[in-house]
């Protein structure tokens, strides 16, 4: 009767240090896709205004695609710059998709590091907050580089974009894992109700 309890007791602390290991390698992976997206973001970064320009191309799609309707009067500014819709096209398609990209990279970002933590079973609190910590510095230092980049200019609103990204990335990668959750257990009840 003790081999048996010894052997159950083995095969039990086994299992758990292979999802030990797993979450281990889990983590180092999220760490390692972590540190690449941050790479990515710094050297989107360093790139010059006309390297990241969309307007060439917006003009050139533009034309192929006849729109038959007058575009509306949108307006507002964001720092020192008018944007218009109506007068300024262009420029207001490529605020709306830089601010777009912003919103989309930081989103990424948090759902890595916020994936990554919970993956490692950190609580839900200290998740949210490291994300949101992690993204703040990364989206702070961006901003510093930016100034040394030609016709970049840094921004404190673009932090705040970045951070409503993360939130954004946080909700989605939640709200994935929510849905994951209630399709395993309805696919569990439904076996165990056979």
């Amino acid at each position: 009767m003790k081999v048996v309890k010894i052997k159950m007791m083995e095969e039990g602390s086994g299992r758990t240090r292979q999802k030990h290991v797993r979450r281990t390698y889990g983590f180092l992976i999220a760490l390692l896709l972590i540190v690449i997206w941050i790479l990515v973001i710094w050297s989107m970064s360093t790139q010059s205004s006309q390297q990241q320009d969309i307007q060439p191309w917006l003009h050139k799609w533009s034309q192929k695609l006849h729109i038959g309707f007058t575009l509306p009067d949108v307006q507002f500014t964001y720092g020192e710059y008018e944007y218009s819709l109506k007068q300024r096209p262009y420029d207001f398609a490529e605020f709306v998709f830089r601010k777009s990209a912003h919103l989309f990279v930081y989103a990424v970002l948090a759902m890595l590091v916020y994936g990554g933590l919970r993956y490692r079973r950190t609580s839900l609190m200290t998740s949210i907050v490291s994300a949101l910590a992690v993204v703040f510095v990364i989206a702070s230092i961006d901003e510093y580089i930016q100034q040394f980049s030609p016709d970049r200019t840094s921004s404190i609103r673009d932090v705040g974009v970045d951070l409503l990204g993360c939130c954004c990335g946080i909700a989605i990668y939640a709200g994935l894992q929510s849905m994951i959750r209630r399709i395993r257990k309805g696919k569990r009840t439904s076996i165990h109700s056979e």
